[in-house]
């Protein structure tokens, strides 16, 4: 919140909110505009299109139905269909006067699949791809249900749903239209002319409108074809349930064509609550009802695509709105912001600012204040350096005493259990001791600056551990547990064996068995190292004593202090990790912890 308060903020706050204004009012006026004239051909679109559909459909039925008409209304056709006769000739010159008659009916090329003309007497006759004139058992006319519906239709056309084809075994879904009629006018009807159709004819229909340039793309309209009954005839694969609450909606509409939007649908009915937009006709002469069902996201894709149009343009010019306000205020907070970094990250290693941008803002107490600032920080530098380097020294010759020191006593109790075992002609016991013994002092004979590795801190601290093994036989044990990744990770120099030797100096004034454990691990944050004894433990008040001076910044360097080992351990580890550093004393049911860590060694400062 703080940036707020800056020049810069305020300056492009202020441009910025006027530009934004003005662009909302105007990206939101003409959005709301040119999206309720997208919306509106989008729909009419469809709307057209379930027409298009209804009128080709129409124009396919009429064809059939006046091919039916002109069958049931030939003089010279019912002649010969009701004439019955024994004699083969002339039952040969009948077929011969049908064929030429249905001929001249239909015309040339033949439009449809097939004409059965036939009455409940059995009588059948086909014409189209195959022409026959045929006795059939009248039951299996009568077996047929929409035989029945059609004669009960007093001669009107009578629109069957699509079926396999009564009349062959070849499974073909046919469409038709019928009529009954009768030989003599006024008389039952007993006679049927069927007019077939291949549904594929109407399925390609569909495919070719919805496909058409300009229309909806077909995977996003889904086509349903009614008829007056409610009887799903196209799609014949597709679910009807789900179409069937569509139909529910419009089968109570009164008019013959419209759009119903998901708001009327939900008002009509609770269940039929949808985000997609219905187009549908209803054809007067044949009674099928084309519906259109379009999702309302797909239908709207233009509107989005426009909205995304204004978004985008919008965002550009606010984009560019803050690149000039950007440079607008850049010159005139440039030394302000530059001199705010430079105090937040302000330490001995940048001071004084080594690549101080040289920005001009054209004003000169901003000028005045940034050379102020420079110089400021050249003069703290200057006072700064001396004390840093005087605790420098102190803290860099309190690491060469502790490394120099090894205890007198120590090694006085080594060189008594050399010349013992001497005395007792321990000769292999004599090598090793003189090599761990040789090893320790060269240890603490390099340069003390330098770190080592965790290995070679824990190789010196064993040295140590068998010296001591050989003074205390069988009275201590001691616990090393060290993952084998913690062994190239670098650390200062004596942070491990002073504490172990602190351990024999102050906490085993107890009966032995002694146990020491020391166990390293590698933690999200770096490493760690536990050093427990099962010993007397820290005196609270001493724990006290090393709390107090560790907090302490500046303190003095006393040599007598009986704490001056840990001091110096939790001083190295703070100059070479800085705040990461990990050091903890405590006290536990059975003894003593010291706990030690930082960070890996590309994490830490250079040594």
């Amino acid at each position: 919140m703080n940036w707020l308060k800056t020049v810069q903020a305020k300056l492009f706050l202020a441009y910025a909110g006027l530009i934004t204004l003005l662009i909302i009012i105007f990206a939101t006026s003409f959005y709301l505009y040119v999206s309720r004239a997208l919306e509106q051909k989008a729909s009419e679109s469809i709307h057209q299109l379930s027409l298009n559909i209804s009128d080709k459909f129409d124009a396919e039925l009429r064809g059939m139905d006046a091919i039916a008409g002109r069958v049931i209304t030939s003089d010279s056709l019912r002649t010969y269909f009701f004439e019955s006769t024994d004699n083969p000739t002339k039952e040969l010159n009948n077929r011969r006067n049908l064929s030429s008659t249905l001929f001249s009916i239909t015309g040339y090329p033949f439009q449809f699949k097939q004409i059965h003309i036939f009455g409940v007497n059995g009588k059948y006759i086909e014409f189209g791809k195959n022409f026959d004139v045929s006795q059939l058992s009248p039951d299996s006319i009568l077996s047929r249900p929409w035989v029945h519906a059609t004669l009960a239709m007093d001669g009107r056309k009578t629109i069957i749903p699509p079926r396999k084809d009564d009349w062959d075994q070849s499974n073909t879904i046919v469409f038709s239209l019928c009529r009954a009629f009768t030989e003599v006018l006024g008389e039952p009807l007993d006679s049927i002319v069927e007019v077939q159709q291949d549904y594929s004819i109407f399925e390609n229909i569909v495919n070719r409108s919805v496909a058409i340039p300009g229309a909806q793309s077909s995977h996003s309209i889904k086509v349903y074809v009614y008829d007056k009954k409610g009887v799903l005839i196209y799609p014949l694969s597709n679910p009807q349930q789900q179409a069937d609450t569509h139909w529910n909606v419009v089968s109570q509409l009164a008019d013959t064509s419209g759009i119903v939007k998901p708001a009327v649908q939900a008002k009509m009915d609770e269940a039929t609550k949808t985000s997609e937009i219905v187009a549908y006709s209803r054809s007067e002469f044949s009674g099928l009802t084309v519906l259109l069902v379009e999702s309302e996201t797909a239908l709207l894709q233009p509107v989005k695509a426009f909205r995304t149009q204004i978004i985008l343009i919008g965002i550009a010019a606010l984009l560019l709105t803050m690149i000039v306000t950007y440079y607008v205020a850049r010159g005139l907070t440039t030394p302000i912001k530059a001199i705010r970094k430079s105090i937040a990250s302000l330490n001995l290693q940048t001071l004084p600012p080594k690549n101080f941008p040289d920005a001009r803002a054209r004003l000169n107490e901003l000028e005045e204040l940034q050379s102020a600032y420079i110089q400021m920080c050249e003069r703290l530098e200057a006072s700064l350096s001396e004390a840093v380097e005087a605790r420098s020294q102190e803290i860099k010759a309190r690491m060469l005493a502790l490394q120099a020191q090894m205890n007198p006593h120590f090694l006085y109790n080594t060189l008594t259990v050399i010349s013992i075992k001497a005395d007792n002609n321990h000769q292999h016991d004599i090598v090793k001791m003189c090599s761990d013994l040789s090893g320790m002092l060269r240890y603490i004979a390099v340069d003390g600056s330098a770190p080592v590795t965790i290995a070679q801190e824990m190789d010196y601290t064993r040295k140590y551990l068998d010296l001591m093994k050989s003074r205390y036989s069988g009275h201590f044990t001691c616990t090393i547990d060290i993952p084998i990744e913690m062994n190239s990770i670098s650390v200062p120099r004596l942070i491990i064996q002073p504490i172990v030797e602190n351990c024999f100096k102050h906490a085993f004034d107890t009966r032995p068995p002694w146990h020491i454990y020391v166990i390293g691990a590698v933690t999200d944050a770096g490493w760690e190292m536990v050093i427990t004894d099962n010993g007397i433990g820290f005196d609270e008040q001493a724990l006290m004593n090393l709390s107090a001076k560790m907090d302490k910044l500046e303190r003095p360097a006393e040599d007598s202090d009986p704490h001056i080992g840990l001091l110096n351990i939790y001083d190295r580890l703070k100059v070479f990790y800085g705040e990461k550093a990990v050091f903890q004393l405590l006290n536990t049911e059975h003894g003593a912890r010291v706990r030690i860590g930082g960070p890996r060694s590309e994490e830490g400062n250079d040594a």
